[in-house]
């Protein structure tokens, strides 16, 4: 198979993923650059038959005298009409079902998606197949899996009990990251705890967040102490499992999980977040 019949289904494929629709009738796939595939943005190039090219494809072709299409001879040329056209067509957000109301010029519309506040978080409860914002995400765990909750702000700490099951934990501010902790049940060893960082970004954005960790047992006088970078997940594929986020184990030495507190201390990425 030539390389061009391989982009070629590349180029079909991608396009299959867009869920976007223009305001007018135009296919959007005529929207993209016939040598790299990705959204045309002005200015545009095109041969005398009319295959166009992105200014930053033209500026690599090493040899501009032939359409790599059509093999024709003549070169590129300006297109200022199809400049107007990508001018004058605007897109809706893929998170449009999730209630972004935002429209973009087609060649920006995947700037808009890296930040969307709409864009979706999954439930991580088996058998839900609920998605949508991290605020949305919130207030169905809180209120449809009757899920406990507890507000924090970065920089603060605050005491969680040690008790089995998943916790929301939320920033006073709406928006933004949400975090689960989850405490699980692993005798004799103990208690293993988990803590994520939901994020509807997380693919796109390499930041953490750091967490400070604190047990104590008033009846023991047992502490322990543990520092963590925070894994990001959109839980699109469930709570991960052991091996994919941060898991440690206290061990179990009281009976009543009230007389072992853990305290928390969460700090954002050094770079600046929602």
């Amino acid at each position: 198979m030539s390389t061009h019949g391989i982009e070629s289904m590349e180029a079909k494929r991608r396009r299959g993923e867009k869920s976007a629709t223009s305001e007018g009738a135009v296919p959007l796939e005529v929207l993209d650059c016939a040598f790299c595939f990705d959204p045309l943005r002005p200015p545009v190039f095109q041969c005398r038959v009319g295959h166009v090219i992105c200014s930053s494809c033209h500026h690599k072709l090493r040899k501009k005298d032939n359409c790599h299409v059509c093999a024709i001879t003549g070169g590129y040329n300006r297109c200022i009409a199809f400049d107007h056209i990508l001018e004058s067509t605007k897109v809706s957000c893929s998170n449009s079902i999730y209630g972004c109301t935002v429209k973009t010029h087609y060649y920006h519309q995947e700037e808009h998606k890296k930040s969307c506040p709409h864009a979706p978080c999954f439930c991580p409860e088996p058998g839900c197949g609920f998605a949508g914002s991290t605020t949305q995400l919130q207030r169905h765990l809180t209120a449809d899996h009757m899920l406990p909750a507890t507000a924090f702000a970065y920089g603060y700490s605050f005491t969680l009990h040690m008790q089995e099951g998943m916790r929301v934990l939320h920033r006073k501010e709406e928006g933004g990251p949400l975090f689960l902790a989850k405490f699980t049940l692993v005798p004799p060893f103990g208690n293993a705890v988990s803590i994520l960082c939901i994020d509807p970004h997380a693919v796109t954005e390499n930041h953490r967040f750091e967490c400070d960790v604190d047990f104590y047992s008033r009846t023991m006088g047992w502490h322990q102490h543990s520092n963590f970078q925070i894994i990001s997940t959109n839980l699109s594929n469930g709570f991960p499992g052991e091996e994919a986020s941060y898991t440690f184990v206290v061990p179990d030495i009281s009976s009543d999980p009230h007389t072992t507190t853990t305290r928390l201390l969460i700090r954002p990425p050094k770079i600046s977040c929602p």
